[in-house]
C-alpha cells in the first residue's frame, strides 16, 4: 500500500492503529529493516498492517512499504495520488525470502528429493520402467490411452466424455499426466513420466509445507524444519517415491497448498481494509484454485475439505469470544470458496468432469459459511439475548447442523448418500494393510510410518488447540490444529490417510524441533513462543530472521535432529523398498509376455488371472490392458480354494489366458494344491483337470495356461470282453520352463459299461496308458489337440489275457478329429 489515501482510509476505519503506525514510522526511520520481535506491537495489529500492505517483507525482515505515504496519512496531508492500481508490493503474498532462507529451503527440498529415489534400481530395470504397486498401472493405461486417442495433440477433445474414461474419478491427475507425456515426446514416454511424477509432486508438496508452516508460525526456521521432517517421514518417502504413481502424491500437493492459503486467509484481521486488501484477494485466489484442483483430482476430494467445514462454525464462536465480527472473520475464507466454486464448476459443466456431488461441494461450503456468518453477525448485534452470545451461537449452530443433515438426506439425497457412503468406507478395512488402523497392535503402523516424530508433534498439536482458546492468532491455530487432528483421526481408522496427516505433523514437528533447540540454547525461541519486545534504539542492525549457525551449533543441531528422527531416517528406505514389484513377479510377467507373443495370443486370450494386488502389473506387461482388476479381485480367492477345477474352467473360458500361482501351503483338495503340486493333474487322491497346463514353474511361482485340452478317447477290454467300470491311468513327463527336471502329469479315466472312456489332457506329448491289470500302452497327443480341444483316438487297450505282449503301441494321431 503506497497510496497515502489508502493508508488514511485504513486509519479512518481503524483509528486504533494510529499509535502503532507512529511507532513503526520512528523505527523505520532509524533502521533500514527490522523484525517483528523487535517492535512493541501485538501480532494481530502487526498482521493487519502486513495484510493491508503498509508493511512489507525485505531480506527476511520488514519495513514500511512507503514511509512517506504513512507520514502524510498520519499528518492529514493527503495529496491527490495516482489510483491506477496497486503496486506489485501490494499484491505480495509472502513468497519472497532472503538468500539465506532460500538456500536453506533449497537444501531441505534436495533432501526431500533424495529420500524419494531410494528405489531407482528397482524402477529402472534393463532399460524398462517398472512402476511400483498395482494402481500406477491404471493411471499408466489411461495416460497412454489418451495419448493414442489424441494422436499427440494436446486438445480438450481428448478430455471429454466421448474418450475419457476417468471423468468421474481422477480427471485432473490423468489430464496433467497426459499433457506431461505429450510434452515429453509422446506415448512412449508415458512410463517415464509416471515414474518421476510422484517425486516432483513430493518436492512441490515440501515447498507448500514450508508455506503452511510459515503461514501459521511466521517463522522461516520452523518452515525449514518442517520440510526436513517431511523429507524423512517414511509415510511420504514411499507414497511420493519414485515409481509410486497413484493419485496420493497429487492429492498431497493440493491439500498442502489449500492449507497454506487457508491458514493465511483465516489469520486476516477482521477489518474491511484487511479483508479487501490485494494480498488477501491473491491468497483467496490461490486457495480457491487449490480446492478446485483437489476436487477434480480425486472423487473423494470432499473428504479432504472436512477440516474447513468444521472450522467455520468454531471460528465464528472464537470471533464472538474475541469481540470480532464473524462476517469479516469468515469473509476471506468465503472468498476462496467462491473462487473454488467457479473453478470446480467450469470443468464439470464443460467437460463433464466429476459428479455434481463432488463438483458443487464448494457451493455447499460457501452457502454454509454464509449462513454461519449471517447468524454470527445477528448474534453479535443483538441488543439482548436470554443466553450468552457464545451459548446462543453454539445452540444455533447445533440446530443448523441438524437442519443441514436433514437437507442432505431428504432434500439432496444423491449428495447425502454419496457422502455417507464415503464416510462408511473410511471405517472399512477392505482386507488390505492400508485399511488397518495406524495404531493397530499387529502392524505398528505409527512406528514404521512416523518413527518417534509422531510423539514429537503430538504435544504441539495439542498446544495448537489450546492456543486457539486463548491468546493471539486463534483462528490460525484452530485451523492448523484442526487439520492435524482430523487427519490423525482418519489415520487412526485407516492407515491410508497417514500421507495426508504427514504434512501437518511435519509442521508441528518442525515447530517442536525449533522449540526444543531453543530450550537447549541452540536457537532463538520460535515466533509463537516469543513475547513482544520493544524495538532496538541503539542504531545497530536488527537480528536477521535466519542466521548461519556456528560449526559447533550446527553439529549440535544435527545431533538433536538425528536423535529425534533417526528411526524415521532408518525406516524410510525400508518402507520405500517394500512397494516396488518383486523381481520374480516382474520376470514372470515378462516371460508370459514373450510366451503369449510366440503363441500369437492377443487380449483377452492373454489375460493374466492373478492375485488382485499385482493383477494390473501382469496385464500391463503382457497386453497393456491394466484398466481393471475387478475380475481378479472378485474371483481369484475363490478359484484357489475351489475343489471343482472343471466348473472354474467354464467360468474362465474365453476370459482368461493364464493363471499365476504363488507357492504357498494349501489343502490337498484345493485347486491351488492340485495345480502347484500336481501341475493340473491328479494329486493326493484328488481328480485333476485337462484345462490347466503348467508352462512355467519356479520355486516361487507357477504359470498355467488355460486350455480346452485334448479329448483323449479309447476302449478298455479284458480279453475280448469290454472292461466296464475300470480305471485307466494316464501319465506323461513334461518339460516346463523354469524347471530342470520334468514334471509328471497324471489323469485317471473311468470306463462306462461298454468299456469306453474319454478324458481331457492339458499337455501334448506321449502318454502312457495303464490297464487295471498293469498292461501299458502309449499314445501321442499333438499340440493342436490341446489348444483346440479336438479329440485323439487312443484305440483299444487290452489286458494281458488278450495278448502276450506286455507293452502295446497304440495309435499315434497326427491329425485329430473333432470331439464328439
Amino acid at each position: 500500500m503506497t497510496d497515502a489515501r489508502e493508508v488514511r482510509a485504513l486509519l479512518d476505519d481503524r483509528p486504533d492503529l494510529e499509535p502503532a503506525l507512529e511507532s513503526l514510522l520512528e523505527t523505520d526511520a532509524a533502521h533500514e529493516t527490522w523484525t517483528f520481535d523487535r517492535i512493541g506491537l501485538d501480532s494481530g495489529t502487526f498482521g493487519e498492517l502486513v495484510s493491508a500492505g503498509v508493511v512489507e517483507k525485505a531480506d527476511g525482515a520488514y519495513r514500511l512499504a512507503d514511509p512517506g505515504a504513512v507520514e502524510r496519512a498520519l499528518s492529514g496531508t493527503v495529496a491527490a495520488e495516482s489510483s491506477a492500481g496497486p503496486s506489485l508490493s501490494a499484491v505480495d503474498i509472502d513468497l519472497d525470502v532472503d538468500r539465506r532462507v532460500a538456500a536453506a529451503l533449497a537444501g531441505a527440498l534436495v533432501l526431500v528429493l533424495c529420500f524419494r529415489v531410494f528405489t531407482f534400481d528397482t524402477i529402472f530395470r534393463d532399460g524398462q520402467v517398472v512402476l511400483s504397486g498395482n494402481d500406477p498401472y491404471f493411471y499408466l493405461y489411461w495416460t497412454e490411452e489418451l495419448s493414442r486417442q489424441s494422436g499427440g495433440v494436446l486438445g480438450l477433445s481428448a478430455l471429454t466424455a466421448g474418450s475419457f474414461g476417468l471423468l468421474k474419478g481422477e480427471p485432473l491427475l490423468v489430464a496433467v499426466l497426459w499433457a506431461a507425456t505429450g510434452l515429453a515426446g509422446g506415448v512412449e514416454q508415458a512410463p517415464l513420466v509416471l515414474a518421476w511424477y510422484p517425486v516432483a509432486a513430493g518436492v512441490v508438496t515440501g515447498a507448500f509445507t514450508y508455506l503452511v508452516a510459515t503461514g501459521l508460525t511466521d517463522d522461516e526456521r520452523v518452515g525449514i524444519a518442517a520440510v526436513v521432517m517431511l523429507a524423512v517421514m517414511p509415510a511420504l518417502a514411499f507414497r511420493s517415491g519414485l515409481g509410486y504413481a497413484d493419485h496420493h502424491a497429487f492429492d498431497y500437493l493440493w491439500l498442502s497448498l489449500t492449507a497454506a492459503g487457508a491458514v493465511r486467509l483465516v489469520r486476516t484481521p477482521a477489518s474491511r481494509a484487511a479483508v479487501t486488501s490485494p494480498r488477501t484477494l491473491a491468497w483467496a485466489g490461490v486457495t480457491g484454485a487449490a480446492i478446485a484442483a483437489q476436487l477434480l483430482s480425486w472423487d473423494a476430494g470432499p473428504l479432504l475439505l472436512f477440516p474447513l467445514a468444521l472450522f467455520v462454525p468454531l471460528s465464528a464462536l472464537v470471533a464472538l469470544d474475541g469481540d470480532e465480527s464473524p462476517a469479516l472473520t469468515l469473509a476471506p475464507l468465503a472468498s476462496g470458496l467462491a473462487v473454488a466454486a467457479v473453478l470446480a464448476a467450469i470443468p464439470h459443466l464443460t467437460l463433464g468432469w466429476q459428479t455434481p456431488v463432488v463438483a458443487f461441494t464448494p457451493v455447499l461450503l460457501l452457502v454454509g459459511t454464509g449462513v454461519v456468518a449471517v447468524a454470527g453477525e445477528a448474534v453479535d448485534r443483538a441488543p439482548s439475548l436470554p443466553l450468552s452470545r457464545l451459548r446462543a451461537m453454539a445452540a444455533i449452530e447445533v440446530l443448523g447442523g441438524l437442519v443441514a443433515l436433514g437437507v442432505l438426506t431428504v432434500g439432496l439425497p444423491t449428495y447425502g448418500d454419496r457422502l455417507f457412503e464415503r464416510l462408511g468406507q473410511v471405517g472399512t478395512r477392505g482386507g488390505i494393510v492400508e485399511g488397518n488402523s495406524l495404531f493397530a497392535a499387529d502392524t505398528f503402523g505409527w512406528l514404521f510410518l512416523f518413527g518417534l516424530l509422531l510423539f514429537l508433534g503430538l504435544p504441539y498439536m495439542g498446544w495448537a488447540l489450546l492456543r486457539a482458546t486463548r491468546g493471539e492468532d486463534r483462528h490460525g491455530w484452530l485451523l492448523g490444529g484442526g487439520y492435524a487432528w482430523f487427519f490423525l483421526g482418519l489415520a487412526a481408522l485407516q492407515m491410508r490417510f497417514a500421507g495426508e496427516f504427514s504434512t501437518f505433523l511435519a509442521v508441528f514437528t518442525g515447530l517442536g524441533f525449533v522449540h526444543i533447540a531453543e530450550r537447549v540454547d541452540l536457537a532463538r525461541a520460535p515466533v509463537p513462543f516469543r513475547a513482544a519486545t520493544p524495538a532496538r534504539d541503539d542504531g545497530e542492525a536488527q537480528e536477521p530472521a535466519f542466521t548461519r549457525p556456528s560449526l559447533r551449533t550446527a553439529g549440535s543441531l544435527l545431533f538433536l535432529f538425528l536423535l529425534l528422527s533417526g528411526l524415521s531416517i532408518a525406516q524410510a528406505p525400508v518402507k520405500a523398498r517394500q512397494v516396488p514389484i518383486a523381481e520374480h513377479k516382474y520376470e514372470t510377467a515378462v516371460w508370459v509376455d514373450g510366451y503369449a507373443a510366440e503363441q500369437g495370443l492377443e487380449y483377452p486370450e492373454n489375460y493374466v488371472f492373478s492375485q488382485w494386488g499385482r493383477n494390473r502389473m501382469y496385464n500391463y506387461v503382457v497386453s497393456g490392458q491394466s484398466r481393471s482388476y475387478g475380475f481378479a479381485q472378485s474371483n481369484y480367492g475363490a478359484f484357489l480354494k475351489s475343489t471343482e477345477p472343471d466348473v472354474w474352467y467354464e467360468r474362465l473360458r474365453g476370459r482368461v489366458g493364464f493363471v499365476v500361482l504363488n507357492s504357498a501351503p494349501s489343502g490337498n483338495a484345493t485347486l491351488h494344491a492340485r495345480l502347484t503340486n500336481g501341475f493340473g493333474g491328479r494329486y493326493a487322491g484328488y481328480a485333476g483337470s485337462g484345462h490347466y497346463r503348467a508352462v512355467r514353474v519356479t520355486d516361487r511361482q507357477q504359470v498355467h495356461r488355460v486350455v480346452p485340452g485334448g479329448n483323449l478317447t479309447g476302449t478298455v477290454q479284458n480279453g475280448t470282453a469290454a472292461a466296464g467300470n475300470a480305471t485307466v491311468r494316464l501319465h506323461t513327463e513334461v518339460t516346463v520352463s523354469g524347471r530342470d527336471d520334468p514334471v509328471t502329469y497324471v489323469r485317471h479315466a473311468l470306463t462306462d459299461g461298454d468299456g469306453d472312456y474319454h478324458v481331457r489332457v492339458a499337455y501334448p506329448g506321449e502318454y502312457e496308458l495303464r490297464h487295471p491289470d498293469g498292461t501299458a500302452a502309449t499314445v501321442t497327443v499333438p499340440e493342436s489337440a490341446v489348444v483346440e480341444g479336438t479329440a485323439v483316438d487312443a484305440g483299444t487297450l487290452r489286458g494281458e489275457n488278450a495278448t502276450s505282449a506286455a507293452q502295446q503301441r497304440l495309435r499315434t494321431v497326427s491329425a485329430p478329429r473333432a470331439a464328439a
